[in-house]
């Protein structure tokens, strides 16, 4: 059984970050399991893994399991040359 991943999750546009655990990652759809907030149906989301940054919308919703649609992706590493000439 695969590990399973500490990820942060927010509504979009301007949630909280909430601690979850990723479940299941396959393709475009992530599975996580969130215990202190609850999403309704529909949300558009962020999540956080590592240096990656997600952005997709909640597909499927079962008690403390959200199933998410991943629509875009950003690994924030492969930024930081441009952080570095930018000074920040």
């Amino acid at each position: 059984m695969p590990e399973k991943v500490g990820v942060r999750v927010r509504r979009l546009p301007d949630g909280e970050f909430h601690e979850a655990l990723e479940t299941s990652l396959g393709g475009r759809l992530i599975e996580i399991s969130v215990t202190d907030e609850a999403f309704p149906l529909g949300s558009l989301l962020e999540f956080e893994r590592g240096s990656m940054l997600y952005w997709g919308d909640l597909v499927q919703l079962a008690g403390s399991t959200a199933r998410i649609w991943i629509e875009h992706s950003l690994d924030r590493s492969k930024l930081q040359p441009v952080r570095d000439m930018w000074g920040e």
